[in-house]
């Protein structure tokens, strides 16, 4: 089932890479608990797909290019870990993002059901550690 996961993590990032929400939601637990890069700085969270909407059209509407890359994939059994590279434009800004973290993502039946963006690989193994 492991493996499937990580299929399912990396098709999940290829919608998000097309900028195809419903295929996107297609991967995500309709009650998942999402902690997206600024939400976590924020100290808060999303929630549903409801929540996974907000955070997409926040996104893109902040950095419409955002281009994300997979550099590493990680087969945790019910997590994913991936090390990523972005990089991104501000809109009002122009300024350029260029940088790397890690994401980790915990899988039920298929679908993604917690997801947080870490920026170091130990945070996001840590992560994983408290999860189970």
């Amino acid at each position: 089932m492991s493996q499937e996961n990580v299929e399912v993590a990396k098709q999940a990032l290829e919608a998000f890479r097309q900028d195809d929400i419903d295929r996107f939601l297609s991967y995500i637990h309709p009650e998942v608990e999402w902690y997206p890069r600024l939400s976590e700085l924020e100290g808060t969270h999303h929630h549903g797909h409801d929540g996974v909407r907000r955070w997409w059209a926040g996104s893109f509407e902040a950095f419409p290019d955002w281009s994300p890359t997979i550099r590493e994939v990680r087969d945790l059994d019910d997590f994913v870990l991936f090390h990523v590279g972005v990089a991104a434009t501000g809109a009002g800004s122009g300024v350029g993002v260029d940088e790397d973290f890690w994401q980790v993502a915990e899988f039920q039946g298929g679908r993604i059901v917690w997801y947080r963006v870490c920026p170091t690989e130990q945070e996001a193994l840590k992560a994983v550690e408290l999860r189970k």
